[in-house]
This record gives structure tokens, C-alpha cells and sequence, in this order.
């Protein structure tokens, strides 16, 4: 409560721009997910295209957008320029070649698009989905009917609403990141021979992957950076040592042999402290130039290049929301 009257009182009063003058020394990391042209989207991860462009355009008048990698060296350099941002992108979804990238193009703003290359090579397992996307097909694929997931330890779940859907999303996807990553796929492997059939992959597009020539191209151009984003998208601190190494360093080779260059950047999937180990830290510093966090906060020179922060921007976004976020006014 306290949090939203002081959000509202910064866009009010204009304390939004004395907040963004005081944090113009700290580097902005954003993180995007895909973009959606469909008014009924209610996926935080899926941004309305029209809201992306004005964002794309605020960022360019008041900000300077920089490569991922100028403003990681510039942190360590201890020389940031002011009010220095990074665009980024996770999983590689197709919205990003065929509606980020024009944006990015018209405004000049460059993009490290992290990609989970299972994703993009079609290797992955749940009918090409991501697993926290496949659990939403499904449950949208499903509605309005409710469902027992009480055999698969995930409970009965109301689909009558958007609501109560989305809800169920939320519920189930938070425990699936809280067990053994191998028990995680059990589960979703049995989901999917029990359910399954009722996804039809054409109604949801939104969830397409890039394909292994698009990145291609967008890796030749100057503009956007290909990072990954790990083989299959687990929470990394649940795998043992090899499995992390197949994870981390596998991705990374998967994608050098997709675009024929280096991947020097990596983004922890799901991203928050927790996921993240000894071991993963150790094998993104060993492999990479820098990592990403989805831990929420701007980033002061000297900042661990292998544990920046970034800010989320997800969902429908009023243009308004998005500059008081982006001043750090939550993240101070």
C-alpha cells in the first residue's frame, strides 16, 4: 500500500525525474520476455508491441542505450556514462525477430537476446513449448473445465476465469521451480501423456520460437547480441554439477554453431539468487564475459559482472509505470 502511493506520488509530483537524476550513475539492465499483438494476452512475460514501441521511443529521447557489453565494461571501468541502459530479451521467442526487432532498428537501440537453444533447435521435449509455457497452454487448453492434478501432486484448480487460471499458473509453476529439477519433468512428462492431446501448437503462436535462421541473421547484423539462456531452461541450482555443465556450457556451444561466432553472455534461467550456485557462478565466469540476474535492482560500477541486476517490464505496461520504473525509483 505504502509502495503504491509512493509510485503515485513520484508521477504526480515529478519526483520520478529528481529519482532518475539521483540513480543517472547506476547502469539499467531491462529485461523482456516476448511481445503479443493480441488484447486478451494476460501473460506477464508477453508485452503489446504498440507499448514496446512508445517504450523503445522514451528510451531514446532520455536515455542512452548502450550494448550489453559496453555497459558491463564501463560498470567495471568505474566511468559509467549517465543514464546508461541495456536492452535484453529471454528465451528467444519468435516475437522478437518479427516485432522487437523492427522497433529496435527504427529507434537504434541495440538488444542481447538471451536464447535457451533447446528452444530454437526444437529439441525440447512438451511439444516444443518451455515448461512454465507449456503449463500454461495446457491449463488454457483445459479451461473452463477444472481440473484434478491431485495424482501429479498439483492439486484441483478452478479454470472458469481468467483469474482463477492464471492463478492456477502461478501456483503450479512455483512449485514445479521448488522441487528436484528430474521430479519436475516427471511430473510434466505425465501431464502431458494424460493431457496433451487437447494443445493445439497453431493457437498458441505467442509462444513460437525463433527459428535457427533468424537468429542467424540477427546475429549478423550490428544491432542485436545473441546470449544463452541454458539447453532447457532449469533452475540450475537443483541439477547436479554435470548436468549444470551440460546446461551453461552446452548452450553455448549449441548457439556458436547456430550463428558461426562467439556467445560470451549468459542469463540464469528463471534467474532469482536462490537458482543460482557455486557451480553455476563458477561455470558462467569460466565460459562467459558476463551474466544476468532477474534479481530487481540497477547496477553501481563494480557491481559483479556475473550477478547484475535487472528490471522486469512484463505484461501491459502504461507508458507512465514504465518511466517510474526505469528512473529506479523502485530500486533504490
Amino acid at each position: 500500500m505504502i509502495r503504491n502511493v509512493i509510485n503515485t506520488a513520484a508521477r504526480v509530483t515529478g519526483l520520478t525525474r529528481a529519482v532518475r537524476f539521483l540513480n543517472r550513475r547506476r547502469g539499467i539492465i531491462l529485461m523482456y520476455h516476448g511481445l503479443t499483438e493480441r488484447e486478451d494476452n494476460r501473460d506477464w512475460t508477453q508485452l503489446k508491441v504498440d507499448d514496446f514501441s512508445r517504450q523503445m521511443q522514451y528510451l531514446s529521447r532520455l536515455y542512452r542505450p548502450l550494448s550489453m557489453q559496453k555497459l558491463v565494461d564501463m560498470l567495471d571501468s568505474g566511468r559509467l556514462e549517465p543514464y546508461s541502459v541495456a536492452v535484453t530479451f529471454d528465451d528467444g521467442y519468435e516475437s522478437n525477430y518479427a516485432h522487437a526487432y523492427p522497433i529496435l532498428k527504427q529507434y537504434g537501440i541495440p538488444a542481447t537476446i538471451f536464447v535457451t537453444s533447446g528452444f530454437v533447435l526444437g529439441t525440447l521435449p512438451l511439444r516444443g513449448f518451455l515448461w512454465p509455457d507449456y503449463v500454461s497452454a495446457l491449463l488454457k487448453s483445459l479451461a473452463p473445465r477444472p481440473v484434478d492434478f491431485r495424482p501429479e501432486g498439483l492439486g484441483q484448480h478452478d479454470l472458469s476465469s481468467l483469474r482463477t487460471m492464471y492463478g492456477a499458473r502461478n501456483s503450479i509453476c512455483e512449485f514445479l521451480k521448488s522441487i528436484d529439477a528430474a521430479k519436475k519433468d516427471d511430473i510434466l512428462t505425465t501431464l502431458d501423456r494424460k493431457y496433451g492431446d487437447a494443445i493445439d501448437p497453431d493457437g498458441f503462436g505467442g509462444y513460437r520460437p525463433m527459428t535457427a535462421e533468424q537468429v542467424r541473421e540477427l546475429a549478423r547484423g550490428s544491432l542485436v547480441t545473441i546470449g544463452a539462456h541454458s539447453r532447457t531452461h532449469p533452475i540450475l541450482s537443483r541439477l547436479e554439477a554435470t548436468a549444470q555443465r551440460d546446461e551453461i556450457v552446452g548452450s553455448k556451444s549449441d548457439l556458436e554453431a547456430v550463428i558461426a561466432g562467439p556467445v560470451n553472455q549468459f542469463a540464469y534461467p528463471n534467474g532469482r539468487r536462490q537458482d543460482i550456485d557455486e557451480e553455476s557462478l563458477n561455470l558462467t565466469s569460466a565460459n562467459f564475459s558476463c551474466a544476468v540476474t532477474t534479481e530487481p535492482g540497477l547496477n553501481r560500477p563494480g557491481q559483479d559482472r556475473f550477478l547484475l541486476h535487472r528490471i522486469g517490464v512484463g505484461g501491459n505496461l502504461h507508458i507512465d509505470r514504465f518511466k517510474n520504473l526505469l528512473s529506479g525509483s523502485r530500486c533504490v
